[in-house]
């Protein structure tokens, strides 16, 4: 059986992670031949993050002091995992672990080196017919469904490659493959700095439809419109830089 590393860059999640923690453990990836190892990088929280994610069997918990952004938390979490596979999870509730299957089951069915969970499409299919705003959730604002729009085109443009959810956090990697990268972003933009590395070595990204539940910034949402023009910049800059 092979190992799905499952790594959770967690900052001031407290009040969410213990129930994430519960769906991911019950998501049946033995089905499919993957044990599951699951990491949560503790990025100098503030609140109870730690001990909900100590209180859980099987956890493995690193705590960063202080914080150092997202980025750095996934590389961490990359670094301690072990499996064939990692795969990215946000620490709230936005996204639904019984997705796993899915994206496990495109490695197989699709022929892929790595998946990517797309927002975009997830919703499309469910959307009747003809609308404006093709992909978008209906409690999604207009500007982060433009900001992925926008980097859809620039890494096509870019890259060569058309990927409808670049900002996705559900992104299943190689394990050999990406511990052997050297990022050196520490924010938000380390998903982008991956993907561009990703193409450059050829590898083939796949994507499947996903859920999501988007949450407001008053319900502790963190990402922020700067993180949109610093994709942009990350994609320009590793299209030729290693």
């Amino acid at each position: 059986m092979r190992t799905l590393s499952i790594v959770i860059p967690a900052y001031n999640e407290g009040a969410f992670i213990g129930t994430l923690l519960d769906r991911i453990a019950a998501v049946p990836t033995e089905q499919l031949g993957f044990g599951k190892e699951i990491i949560v990088v503790n990025d100098g929280s503030t609140d109870n993050t730690e001990q909900v994610a100590k209180s859980h069997a099987g956890v493995r918990c690193f705590t960063q002091v202080p914080n150092q952004g997202k980025g750095k938390a996934v590389q961490r979490g990359i670094r301690e995992a072990t499996g064939d596979y990692v795969l990215i999870q946000d620490a709230d509730l936005e996204y639904d672990p019984n997705d796993y299957l899915a994206i496990l089951s495109a490695l197989r069915e699709k022929n892929a080196d790595v998946v990517y969970g797309s927002r975009t499409l997830g919703q499309r299919a469910i959307q009747p017919g003809w609308t404006l705003f093709p992909g978008k959730h209906a409690n999604q604002g207009k500007g982060p469904w433009i900001a992925g729009v926008l980097l859809t085109l620039w890494t096509a443009l870019l890259y060569g490659r058309w990927i409808t959810d670049t900002l996705t956090a559900y992104k299943l990697y190689p394990g050999a493959v990406v511990r052997a990268m050297k990022l050196s972003t520490s924010g938000f933009e380390t998903d982008h700095e991956i993907t561009a590395k990703l193409i450059r070595a050829g590898m083939r990204i796949t994507e499947v439809p996903i859920s999501y539940r988007p949450r407001s910034l008053a319900e502790g949402k963190k990402i922020k419109p700067r993180d949109g023009l610093i994709a942009v910049w990350t994609l320009l800059k590793y299209r030729f830089k290693n």
